[in-house]
């Protein structure tokens, strides 16, 4: 199935496949890429799903058993190539020709650089080893995965066209930020989302300012979950990483003490962190208005960003490059990044307004069309799909 851009838009998710598979085999952005326009997308995905439905008749599940890799010769691997060239993902030998198989059994370096691009478009690790979610995602009948892109064109069928300008879009399942302007990809960088408990909620909304060096209000979900007990357990130490006891009525701020954490424990205060190195939000954060207390933010746990599935945060994303996103939403008013950093390493607080505040869409898609016209899929984190 063909696909053809069209004017560019919203859906600059779709060339986000594009990215995650490069950024997790060393290869480049999508930075500067089309986005695609999403008035077609439902309908692409609509009739891929019929496409899917028609693969079902000839689809065959790949025997139980272990990993498979090069160098494997069984039944098993005859049915891993016939799997994945029902897919499409299978392209023959390598070559101008390709030259006949020599033994369809064998797992050869063919079949090797086919299961990578099964795995890219699923979102998985391009290992080149069917093992573990790969063996999984392989399990997944065409028919069930008709559906999941039927429900997700409906998703993306309500989501506003944006041809012009510029807009930010989050896709939680993706676990990737993107900033468009007039239909190209201008920056592109890995997010962490929120965990199953805690989860990252659809907004439309819009970046209204960025602030430099924020304080953290903990929100109360949060305090009796997790703060309460370790200042009671070490108030000295959450005293040096910044908290206070912040009242609600008046902003009176006091020390960690036990009658203050009394009253934070009736409801009548919560904590809030000064700024700081230690500061929960990092360096950077933004401020999106909305009614959960969500915010786009830095984060002082850097090493969570090596992972391939990061839904870890309490709901708000973390940005693995916030400086870049605030240097670009900023350039216009005549900031550089030589700014940005001097306003990063500050010791106050310091809130720039965004002029003109972007659109910032966070979505929770699954599937869709990419720019080759393949489908692409994510793991179902919040089990939505179901």
């Amino acid at each position: 199935m063909a696909w053809y851009p069209r004017h560019l838009g919203l859906a600059a998710l779709l060339t986000v496949a594009i990215a995650s598979a490069a950024s997790i085999s060393g290869g480049q952005s999508s930075k500067g890429a089309a986005a695609l326009d999403i008035a077609l997308m439902g309908d692409q995905l609509r009739s891929e799903a019929l496409h899917y439905r028609n693969l079902a008749k000839h689809w065959r599940p790949i025997p139980q058993g272990g990993p498979l890799q090069a160098g494997d010769k069984n039944e098993r691997v005859l049915q891993l190539r016939k799997l994945l060239e029902l897919y499409g993902d299978y392209r023959g030998q390598p070559g101008p020709i390709s030259s006949p198989q020599k033994d369809p059994m064998r797992f050869d370096s063919a079949l090797q650089s086919a299961l990578e691009r099964f795995q890219r478009r699923h979102g998985l690790v391009p290992s080149g080893v069917a093992e573990g979610e790969t063996l999984t995602a392989l399990s997944v009948s065409p028919i069930e995965r008709a559906e999941q892109m039927v429900r997700n064109a409906q998703r993306w069928d309500k989501l506003p066209s944006q041809k012009e300008g510029r807009y930010v879009l989050v896709n939680v399942p993706n676990y990737r930020l993107q900033l468009v302007e007039d239909g190209r990809i201008k920056l592109d960088m890995k997010t962490v989302v929120g965990k199953n408990s805690s989860r990252t909620p659809n907004l439309h909304t819009r970046i209204t300012s960025v602030v430099f060096n924020p304080t953290w209000t903990v929100p109360r979900s949060i305090l009796i979950t997790e703060l309460l007990p370790k200042a009671r357990h070490n108030p000295a130490a959450m005293h040096r990483r910044g908290y206070r006891v912040i009242q609600y009525r008046g902003g009176k701020t006091s020390p960690i003490t036990d009658e203050s954490l009394q009253r934070a424990a009736g409801g009548h205060a919560t904590m809030r962190q000064v700024s700081g190195p230690d500061n929960t939000l990092g360096k950077v954060k933004f401020v999106i208005p909305n009614k959960q207390a969500i915010f786009l933010h830095d984060t002082q746990a850097q090493s969570l960003f090596t992972e391939h599935h990061r839904a870890f945060s309490h709901g708000c994303v973390r940005l693995h490059q916030p400086e870049e996103l605030a240097y670009n939403l900023l350039e216009t008013q005549g900031w550089d990044r030589t700014r940005i950093a001097e306003a990063a390493t500050g010791d106050e607080p310091l809130k720039v307004a965004i002029k003109p505040a972007p659109k910032l869409f966070i979505v929770y898609m699954t599937a869709w069309i990419d720019a080759e016209g393949r489908p692409q899929f994510r793991r179902d984190i919040y089990h939505r799909d179901k």
